[in-house]
């Protein structure tokens, strides 16, 4: 549905005027009840039509381009659409031609179908002046080609009258859209700067953001803490939304506390003059009403539907309303309002923030909603809704989108997981049982391809592996085979004991042939044998193409973060392709605020850290003698930091310590973080570098005043990451940076970035390996640590942080 400025007038499809209009009753999404768009399929039905249509003799006109205009409560509407064929009858027939399948082919006719053919029966009434006219539904079943015709008669008023109820129901939908094109976009134009002044460097990333979403390019920014990237990059989006050059801007992150930073952001520029609605999109799991569905172990989803949650039955038929009411309050849609919109109209929470989505000029959601292959937006991202729409993807925090792309397109099935059902089933479900025991003796066999790997532990049990590059084809289809019996008997044993186990083995064997769709020579095939178990992994190695064709989706993407070092690996592991455009930016903060220092003299690897343990000790006593405050030291691993952190407490007894353990809580997290306190006393904090708590925190001025990081972040040395450094040394000929060098600066950057987080804040960043001495090691470091410092013993480096803070202070 678009707005015709020039002719004030409404324009749609008839196939989306009758979707939007017949979008009514129940949310369901159990198995099967909602049709998913296959591009397969559509080919499908395209030749069925030109079949159809060739033998349907010389009376018969295919595909019959129309348009009708019709003034409704002052609303003028122009709904196109192409007839499959007019038979020129005695009176006229409409023909509409159906593709189905099973049982679809002797049940009454779908609404939707119906209500298709009439509107196209109506218009060449209106153009003829007819008085009756007959409609007639083709309905050709793939299964075997066998043909059903419904015909029926009609007369024109009886048309104009379902006609307009359609038109009656779409009208709340055109009055909103009118009210963005002629109050809200204009708005934009004359909407400022929230800021009276704007940073260094900010200035660059909105010039260059606005400049390549106009040009339609994919841009890459590095941009330090401090630049204010999320205003940086959303104040020219929403300018060039207000200039006509994109529909809809979807801002995605990988956090939650970036997504209230954007939801604040939008608010500033509302504030502004840019009068724009704005919604966050929060995980089901997390606004879930029903108590029942959110303790079932299979998950949520199994519980939408109106058998099962009062919030999804008649959910359509008060959605609607609900909007309305929603849109009439306010512009700006947190997780809360959400919430409390839903309880007013008693619908499911998830659902109702996707429908009012539709009706936002900005998207704040995660990463999943435009990357993953279950859960992306597919009313946004299917062909067919893409089709004319211009939307800007603004992704925040860009270096972890690979590693998350990876892991959404990897998958992993376990042998053991299908007999261990099996063998719980009981023998009357003999269907269910044969189809496990066919799957879980095919995986059993692929431990012959695992032969010259075979080996046996000291407890006599056999270990094997099989790497392979090439899909197990054979093995996919028998997946989707199965995961569509596990469907069929889920939907005829409601309640059943075994209802959880199924609906739990289903997911995972749809999410392997979902991600087996995808497999191409960025995919391998890992197979992994541990005594009677066999696991079958399909691992995304590199994920620069699908994140492309993701990225396709929209007009044009902006990719930004604090460390995207170095700037052509992220452009190609994230999907940017040879045209993307890199930019870094300097930091906004003065560089005297910050003491880079590093002690090139002590050797981190793996092989030399037990001789370590008390240099590292003294280093981090040197940091923090000169001032009392929060510090944070960052090791590779939890063994590491747990041996230079009984060294220290042994030395340094009185000095308070805060330290990560594995595993943490939600709110053991928290109350690490709050461990921080501004409060003048000496604290060190012992963490991971890589974990939760060396990106993503914001503990500004006196709540952390210096790290220290131990070791270059080098990923530890696996089997994947080993597998990954052969890829890319096959395709890039940098195997080794592309699998440890490059992802271990990032962590090292992320961590040194916790420091300086606002103009006045002070503090000292010490990174300690001899690999920061190496001129291979400094090309990675960023334009502001042009300034670093070397100290070769820990009496040196209490000097350097000495003579700071003292000139710091005065």
């Amino acid at each position: 549905m678009k707005y015709n400025a020039e002719r004030a007038a409404i324009t749609l499809s008839v196939t989306e005027l009758c979707a939007l209009a017949l979008t009514m009753g129940d949310l369901d999404l159990r198995p099967g009840m909602k049709k998913r768009f296959s591009a397969e399929r559509a080919a499908i039905g395209a030749k069925v039509h030109r079949k159809l249509q060739s033998e349907a003799g010389v009376r018969y006109d295919a595909e019959v381009p129309m348009t009708n205009t019709t003034v409704f409560h002052g609303l003028v509407f122009e709904v196109s659409g192409r007839a499959d064929g007019i038979l020129r009858t005695e009176p006229l027939t409409v023909d509409e031609i159906k593709t189905v399948s099973g049982k679809a082919f002797d049940l009454p006719p779908a609404p939707m179908h119906d209500a298709q053919v009439k509107c196209y029966a109506y218009y060449l009434c209106r153009e003829h002046g007819l008085e009756r006219i007959q409609t007639r539904l083709t309905y050709y079943r793939l299964d075997d080609g066998k043909t059903r015709y419904l015909t029926t008669e009609h007369t024109g008023e009886e048309l104009q009258a379902f006609y307009l109820e359609l038109l009656s129901r779409v009208e709340y939908r055109a009055r909103i859209l009118i009210e963005r094109e002629t109050v809200s976009l204009p708005s934009v134009g004359s909407a400022r700067f929230p800021y009276s002044s704007v940073r260094q460097g900010q200035d660059i990333m909105i010039r260059e953001c606005y400049r390549d979403i106009r040009a339609g390019k994919r841009l890459f920014v590095e941009a330090p803490t401090g630049t204010g990237k999320t205003l940086s990059s959303l104040y020219p989006a929403v300018r060039a939304m207000g200039e006509g050059l994109c529909d809809k801007i979807f801002y995605l992150t990988a956090k939650a506390a970036t997504r209230r930073e954007a939801y604040r952001a939008a608010a500033q520029l509302f504030e502004a003059g840019a009068l724009l609605r704005t919604v966050v999109l929060t995980a089901r799991e997390q606004v879930c009403r029903n108590d029942a569905a959110k303790a079932d172990p299979a998950g949520i989803s199994r519980h939408c539907n109106p058998l099962d949650c009062p919030y999804a039955k008649g959910f359509y038929d008060r959605a609607g309303g609900a909007v309305c009411d929603a849109l009439s309050g306010q512009h700006g849609f947190s997780r809360i309002a959400i919430l409390d919109y839903a309880e007013k109209h008693h619908i499911c929470p998830y659902e109702f923030q996707l429908e009012l989505s539709m009706f936002c000029d900005i998207v704040i959601c995660d990463y999943n909603y435009a990357f993953d292959p279950h859960v992306y937006l597919r009313r946004y991202f299917e062909p067919e809704a893409q089709a004319g729409n211009r939307y800007v993807f603004l992704v925040d925090e860009a270096h972890n989108l690979g590693d998350r792309a990876s892991a959404m397109y990897s998958a992993e099935l376990c042998n053991e997981e299908i007999a261990a059902l099996w063998r719980q089933l009981p023998e009357s479900e003999k269907t269910l049982r044969d189809t496990l025991e066919k799957m879980s003796v095919t995986m059993h066999g692929f431990r012959r391809l695992c032969s010259d790997t075979l080996s046996k532990d000291d407890a006599g049990v056999e270990h094997g592996y099989d790497i392979s590059r090439n899909p197990l084809e054979s093995f996919h289809a028998l997946v989707a085979e199965t995961r569509t019996v596990l469907e069929g008997w889920l939907r005829t044993h409601r309640g059943d004991v075994f209802e959880t186990a199924v609906h739990t083995l289903t997911a995972t064997l749809k999410h392997f042939e979902v991600v087996s769709e995808y497999y191409d020579d960025h995919f391998l095939t890992f197979i992994e044998v541990t005594g009677q178990t066999c696991t079958i992994r399909l691992i995304c190695l590199d994920p620069s193409r699908i994140l492309a064709a993701c990225l396709s989706r929209a007009r044009s993407s902006v990719l930004f973060s604090a460390t995207l070092t170095p700037p052509d690996y992220f452009a190609d592991i994230l999907g940017g392709g040879k045209d993307a455009v890199r930019i870094s930016l300097p930091s906004p903060f003065d560089p005297s605020h910050f003491c880079l220092a590093a002690v090139p003299t002590v050797s981190t690897r793996y092989e030399d850290r037990a001789k370590s343990y008390k240099k590292i000790a003294s280093l981090i006593a040197a940091t923090v003698s000169a001032k009392a405050g929060n510090y944070i030291a960052y090791f590779p691993s939890y063994v590491y930091m747990e041996k230079v952190l009984e060294v220290f407490a042994k030395r340094y007894p009185k000095v308070e310590t805060v330290v990560q353990t594995r595993g943490m809580s939600a709110s053991e997290r928290d109350a690490f973080l709050n461990s921080f306190r501004d409060d003048h006393r000496l604290r060190v904090g012992f963490c991971v570098l890589g974990g939760s708590f060396s990106e993503g925190i914001d503990l500004p001025g006196g709540q952390l005043i210096g790290t220290v990081i131990v070791g270059t972040g080098l990923p530890g040395i696996s089997n994947e990451r080993n597998i990954l450094r052969d890829y890319y040394e096959t395709t890039r000929e940098c195997g080794y940076d592309y699998a440890y060098t490059y992802p271990g600066m990032n962590r090292v950057l992320q961590a040194a970035g916790r420091v300086i987080r606002r103009e006045d804040d002070r503090g000292v960043i010490v990174l300690i390996d001899d690999r920061y001495g190496s001129e291979r090691t400094k090309m990675l470091f960023p334009e502001h640590w042009s300034g670093i410092q070397y100290a070769g013993n820990a009496a040196e480096l209490a000097e350097l942080t000495a003579d700071f803070w003292k000139n710091a202070n005065a």
